[in-house]
Parts: C-alpha cells; sequence; structure tokens
C-alpha cells in the first residue's frame, strides 16, 4: 500500500475511535444525569400491595436486642390472631381471617433493626420507601421516636410510639399516636401512690431523691418529679443526674445514703439499675422505697440479674399479668406457651405489640391502608370495653394523639413478678413498706 493510503487509513480509525469516544461520553453524561434525577426522585410506595405491611422498627442486635425479640414474640402472636380464626380468643379481629374489612388481607410485618436513635431515621424511610410499609411501630425511647417521625411525617404514614415524653405531643406531628401514659401521668400516680400510704398506712413519707440517667429520659422525667414532688409536698434531699455510660456508681450512691431520703425515684437502663441495686447493697444502703420509672425496671433481664435482690422494687407501669381481667391470663398463658419460649409477658412487651393491634384496628376500620383514613378511624375507633385487655376505659385519641382513656398503674415485685398495688380499685396487693434491710433474716 502506498503512503496515501496508509494516510486515509490512518486518518479513518482516528475518527472512528473520536466517534466512540464521544458516543461513550455522551452515554456516560446521560447515566449521570438520570442517577442525580433518581437520587432527587421521591420513591413511589405500592399501595396495591396482596398484604397490609407495617413497618416495625426493634432493637435487634446490641445490648436491648433481648427486649427486641421479646417484643417480636408478641407481635407475631397478635399477627396470627388476627391472621387466623380464633374463636378462642374474644377480641377484634380474632374471629375472622385478615382484615374484612380489606377483603382478607394479611398483615405482614417488615423488620429494621433500631441500633440507635440514628438509625431509626434510615430504617424508617426503607420500610416506608423501600418496603411498602403503611404504618410504623416498634420499641421507641423518645429520642428515636423524634427521629423516626422525621421519615413518618415526611411521607404521611402513622407513627404508633410508647416513647413517653410529653413533649412528643407538643411537636405538632400529624401522624403520631400514644396508647399509654406518658410521663406526666406515671410521676404523677407515683406521688399520689405515696400520698395514700401516708393516709391509709401511716407511712409518714416526707422526704424523697431522684436519680436521672442524662438522656432525654431521665431529664424529662426529673423535670416533672420536681414539678409534682413541689405540688405534693414533699422535700427533695437530692436530684442527681449521672452519665448513662457509667461503669461506677458509688459516688452517687454514697450522696444517697449521706441525705436518707424515704423514697428514691429512679430513672434509669437496664445496666444501670443492676448496678445501683449491687452498689446499694455493697453500701448496705435500703430506702424505705425505691421506685423506677420504667426503663430498665421494666424488662426480663431485672429478674434474671437480680433473683431475690430484685424482691420489693417498685414500678410506675400501664399493665400488668395481675390484672383483674380475664383476656390478661388468656394472652398472658398464649404468650409464654407458643412465642416467648416460656418467658413471661412483661409491660413494655405488652405495650409495643397493642400499639400495632390498635393500628390494625384502624387500618380495618377504616378500610383502607391510605395514611388519612387511617388517622381518621383512629380518632375515631370503636372498641368494646368488655373486650379489653388493658387498663383503663379503651382507646379513645385526642387531636394531638394521645389515648385519654389510658390508666397509669404502681407496681411492685413479690416473689419474682410484678403486681399491682395502685390504684386501689384494680390492685392485686397490698404491698409492702418499708422495705426490709439487705441482710435481714
Amino acid at each position: 500500500m502506498n503512503r496515501k493510503g496508509k494516510r486515509i487509513i490512518r486518518y479513518l480509525g482516528i475518527s472512528l475511535f473520536l466517534i466512540i469516544l464521544a458516543g461513550g461520553c455522551a452515554k456516560d453524561q446521560e447515566l449521570n444525569q438520570t442517577d442525580y434525577s433518581n437520587n432527587n426522585k421521591e420513591p413511589e410506595i405500592n399501595k396495591e400491595e396482596e398484604t397490609v405491611k407495617i413497618g416495625v422498627l426493634l432493637p435487634m442486635s446490641g445490648a436491648q436486642s433481648k427486649a427486641g425479640q421479646e417484643v417480636r414474640a408478641a407481635m407475631n402472636m397478635f399477627v396470627d390472631i388476627i391472621n387466623e380464626n380464633r374463636n378462642d380468643i374474644d377480641i377484634p379481629l380474632a374471629q375472622s381471617e385478615g382484615l374484612p374489612n380489606l377483603g382478607g388481607k394479611k398483615i405482614e410485618l417488615v423488620f429494621g433493626d433500631l441500633k440507635s436513635a440514628d438509625t431509626a431515621l434510615s430504617e424508617a424511610e426503607r420500610l416506608i420507601t423501600s418496603e411498602g410499609a403503611v404504618g410504623i411501630c416498634g420499641l421507641f425511647s423518645s429520642a428515636n421516636t423524634k427521629t423516626a417521625a422525621v421519615s413518618t411525617e415526611k411521607y404521611g404514614i402513622p407513627l404508633m410510639s410508647e416513647g413517653t415524653s410529653p413533649t412528643l405531643t407538643e411537636k405538632g406531628y400529624q401522624y403520631f399516636f400514644r396508647v399509654f401514659p406518658d410521663d406526666t401521668m406515671y410521676v404523677e400516680d407515683s406521688f399520689k401512690y405515696l400520698m395514700e400510704l401516708n393516709e391509709t398506712k401511716q407511712a409518714d413519707i416526707k422526704t424523697v431523691a431522684f436519680i436521672s440517667e442524662d438522656t432525654e429520659f431521665g431529664k424529662n422525667i426529673a423535670n416533672v418529679e420536681k414539678k409534682c414532688a413541689e405540688k405534693y409536698g414533699f422535700e427533695i434531699v437530692e436530684n442527681i443526674t449521672y452519665s448513662s455510660n457509667a461503669t461506677n456508681l458509688i459516688s452517687e450512691s454514697l450522696k444517697l445514703k449521706k441525705s436518707d431520703p424515704d423514697v428514691v425515684m429512679m430513672s434509669s437502663y437496664i445496666s444501670d439499675v443492676i448496678l445501683y441495686m449491687k452498689t446499694f447493697k455493697q453500701l448496705n444502703y435500703k430506702p424505705k422505697m425505691i421506685m423506677g420509672q420504667r426503663g430498665g425496671f421494666m424488662t426480663s433481664e431485672l429478674f434474671t440479674a437480680l433473683g431475690e435482690d430484685a424482691e420489693g422494687l417498685c414500678s410506675t407501669s400501664a399493665w400488668s399479668l395481675d390484672l383483674q381481667i380475664p383476656l390478661v391470663k388468656q394472652l398472658g398463658d398464649l404468650y409464654k406457651e407458643e412465642y416467648s419460649g416460656g418467658v413471661e409477658m412483661i409491660a413494655d412487651v405488652l405495650k409495643c405489640s397493642t400499639d400495632l393491634y390498635v393500628l390494625c384496628l384502624a387500618i380495618n376500620q377504616a378500610g383502607s391502608t391510605d395514611a388519612e383514613a387511617i388517622k381518621e378511624a383512629m380518632l375515631n375507633l370503636e372498641y368494646p370495653e368488655e373486650q379489653l385487655f388493658i387498663a383503663g376505659t379503651g382507646f379513645e385519641f385526642n387531636e394531638v394523639g394521645q389515648n385519654t382513656a389510658a390508666t397509669a398503674l404502681i407496681c411492685q415485685i413479690k416473689d419474682g413478678k410484678y403486681r399491682t398495688v395502685y390504684p386501689n380499685s384494680i390492685n392485686a396487693y397490698e404491698g409492702l413498706f418499708p422495705l426490709p434491710p439487705w441482710y435481714e433474716k
């Protein structure tokens, strides 16, 4: 081939390369534009699912995973009651298979791992946008309730939570609902119980001390406790805030021993409760009453970790196995025998699973998975009082999502179980006061 022919071939080869390169760049630009546009597009939620999917956020790994497993077992129990025909359990939706007002559609739970408040946002969003959840519930603190609410409010999805902070109903949330009491109601009943002991048992309780871990849970309760103590005329001799990551609580315990309050009220998670009780025993210190504000006092680990040393501890609560309501024992037995591997149901487990159940009731009453229809049904929920398995008169949600028919309880541990001591109208145990010393024979 002559020199001219070689130049022509070289020219054609270069031209072809430039054409391919230009095409590739254009394709890359097109892909980049597509990716950018998809990242900014609101995901579509599929409303034509064969099942009704409900998102559940639970700690499934880490320190709280055991509590998460127990809640999951109780939720599975309620889902089976709804999805199967259970003529032996006399609560709404048990006698039909699925949701009758949605053509018998079954409930399906989709789960997210609630490792921390930081994951509540991303996991709630994933359950809504990727899994098609039409509502969210789970084992929430007040802090991760607020985080999850960023997603549920953004997409207009009902959020059922037992985060107890009073601020949750002050945020202007449009889709938040709480079935059981808030901290104000729980703490108020704590002091009413002390007043009752003074009046009926001449307990002569005059002084109180507060121990509060330093996250939102403890801070909120301490503020309410201070107001209630002043309202009911009790002297505050100590108000201790400690780090939620503390590994040594001797200094705080010595302060309590020195101030010698009649009642110590504690807002603590389970590891702190265990450490405090062991430290108290080491120092041979025990007040006349120890009143927990739920948290670590409402976990099954309390009994396994402390054994007999848990006897006599009190806590505010919203539910107890000894409530004189036939359905309470029936549901408790079902959970223990068929779902939990022999573990008895405790209040926080029942509360979270009741959230799921109430959400299912509202979806069925709405006859729709549309959020506005579910919200409207929640605000006008119909439930026969004779079929209740909780204390109170039912489910009556106000405009900020709080169930105003809920009742708080005070429970005390006797023989390794919580027994209801307040209010008098439903108590099953007279209570122990004052607590005996650690080493009394």
